[in-house]
């Protein structure tokens, strides 16, 4: 398996950030649950992962603010998953569900 370069994490990094936002408000159930459980999920596990988020981090990538913000929205994002508000039915109307989708909005403005 080949290993992914820099700028390529540092992509699918931001590739992830983009995935999610107050944006996903306005299209349809079906849009929301593919982009959240396929694409925005594998995205958390992996390219918001501490050990890939320090990487970034050191090499001048994200910023120390952008990193603990990304941090924090994964701890959010597994809490969601462990919690009874998971399924489609609760992302437009969960509190937790909007902590999340404005946490990555804040994302997409910090440099």
């Amino acid at each position: 398996m080949e290993e992914t370069t820099l700028r390529e994490r540092f992509e699918l990094y931001n590739d992830t950030i983009n995935k999610c936002g107050t944006y996903l408000l306005t299209t349809d159930d079906e849009t929301i649950e593919y982009i959240i459980y396929e694409e925005f999920d594998i995205g958390i596990h992996s390219f918001l992962h501490i050990d890939n988020l320090k990487i970034l981090f050191e090499n001048g990538l994200i910023s120390k603010g952008k990193m603990n913000k990304s941090l924090e929205l994964r701890e959010k994002v597994i809490q969601l998953q462990s919690s009874g508000e998971w399924g489609i039915e609760y992302l437009r109307k969960s509190k937790k569900w909007m902590e999340v989708f404005l946490l990555c909005d804040e994302l997409n403005i910090i440099e």
